[in-house]
Order: structure tokens, then sequence, then C-alpha cells
């Protein structure tokens, strides 16, 4: 078996087609073995836009976390072609390991379309520039000394409030290069970082917590226009309820020039450690 110090991230997020609709991929290994859910995302909507008659930008992609996975063994992706029509496209993905389903995903892509045009406004937040030159700004994991693959800047919305509110800017450490499939590819991998936040602060809680236990099931993004992941993105969110050890937190996604370019829903288990189960 490959180890991981010898794993290129090339390898893990393009997955090796195997057969008619199904790849192979490894992992992004993390402390303790498990598996990023990001990662899983990223690698659906690359294997799902492969079996496509003719490239198309994807408009959303919905998933469902059935089981914790293992990073050190391989992971089995299976692509079912729901439907190709005149201008738009629908997959199932399933992503499994030894048999065992970890990840259920539908996609669809839509050729580009004429039609109405609105958007909320970019929120009124501290531009990032002001706050990259102060360290204590960045999420830990994510930041300058950090190994995550971007850069995450925590706004502070809530402040002391502890308001179900939260908005960070991001950007890659590293260029991209051009592609508008790499790039919601990349966006989709960063979506399921940090978007729970909001239904952490209102308990008082943040992502250097050994207290707590934290997971996603079920994540969904729209697409609704081109994304530029080089830009400074703006994620700006809210968590509507947290209950029952579930928390559910709905984010939108800005460029720096303002517009939105996603929307983010994501239900989590968020749990004391003492009261964790397998999800």
């Amino acid at each position: 078996m490959t180890s991981p110090a010898e794993i290129s991230m090339e390898e893990i997020f393009s997955p090796k087609r195997v057969g008619e609709d199904r790849y192979e991929a490894p992992s992004m290994p993390l402390e303790g073995g498990a598996i990023y859910g990001g990662q899983l995302l990223m690698q659906v909507l690359n294997v799902a836009a492969d079996t496509l008659p003719a490239p198309l930008p994807a408009h959303y992609l919905q998933s469902t976390f059935v089981a914790a996975g293992d990073a050190t063994r391989p992971l089995e992706i299976h692509v079912r072609r729901v439907r190709d029509g005149k201008s738009t496209c629908q997959r199932h993905v399933e992503i499994s390991q030894e048999g065992r389903t970890l990840l259920l995903a539908s996609l669809s892509f839509q050729d580009v379309a004429e039609g109405y045009d609105h958007q909320l406004a970019l929120p009124d937040v501290p531009a990032p520039e002001s706050l990259a030159a102060d360290p204590d700004n960045y999420i830990p994991f994510a930041s300058p000394a950090g190994d995550f693959p971007w850069l995450i800047l925590d706004c502070d919305m809530a402040g002391d409030s502890g308001a179900p509110i939260a908005a960070i800017w991001t950007r890659p450490r590293d260029p991209v290069p051009a592609g508008d499939l790499l790039h919601q590819m990349c966006f989709a991998f960063l979506s399921d970082a940090t978007i729970l936040q909001s239904a952490m602060q209102p308990h008082g809680l943040d992502w250097e917590a050994s207290e707590i236990f934290v997971a996603t099931m079920n994540h969904t993004i729209w697409f609704h226009r081109p994304v530029d992941v080089n830009d400074w993105l703006l994620l700006h969110g809210e968590s509507p309820s947290t209950s029952h050890g579930r928390a559910l937190a709905v984010a939108n996604a800005y460029s720096s020039r303002g517009e939105l370019f996603a929307t983010v829903a994501q239900e989590g288990v968020v749990r004391p450690l003492k009261q964790q189960s397998k999800p």
C-alpha cells in the first residue's frame, strides 16, 4: 500500500479511472487517520464531471456523509449517469471503502443560460487586507504557520455577544491554475472547513476546543456564478438552530468584488465529547 508520504495532492484530487464510471483515489492523511469531508466533495465533483459528454459547470452538489473512513485505505468511487439533457446533466456518486458506503452525492451540471438576475449585497465586514497583518485574526489550523491548504481570516462578527453568525475571508496558500471546474472543486474542498462556526459561537466553542466532537452529516453547495478562488473570498453565514446534538449552518460566498457566487448549507454533529457516538 502506498504510504501517505508517497501520495501526491494530484492523486488525491484526481481519482484514477479503473473501469466504466468507476474510480479509485487515496486520501489526504489527517491526524488520527480520519478523512476530511472537503476532500470527498472535491473528488465527487471531479469524477462526476469526468463522465459528462461535454464540459459544463456544476450548479449544485448535495451530499450525505454516511460513515467515517480510513485515510490509510483507498477509496472506491462509482458514478451513476442519471440524465444527459440538452442543457443539464445529473449524476449520482457513491464513495465507499471495502464495500462500506462513506458518502452519497447528487450533482447537477448546467450550461450557462439567460434569465433574471439578482443577489444579496456584500455584507459590511472588515476588509481582508486590514485583518491579514495580525496573526491573531487567523483560524489557528489555517494560519500562515499552519498546514491547511487555505488561509482563513476570522472577521469575529459575533464578538462577545455569542450571536450565531460568522464571517471569514479565505484564499488558497498557493495560486490555483485556470479552469472553471478546478476552481469549483477547490471551493468545494474549502466549504467544509469552518461553516459550523456560527453554530458553535452561542455555546462558547471554537476550533481549538478539545471537549467537543464535530462531524459533517450532510452538505450542499449551490453555485450561482463562476468563482475565482485566487481572489479573497468571503463566507458570511448564520446558524438557524442547534439541537439534539445537531447543528445547522448556512453561508453565502462572495468574491471581494461583491459577486455572490455560491451558497452553502451544512448539518453536522456538534456534541460534548463525552456523548460522542458514530454519526
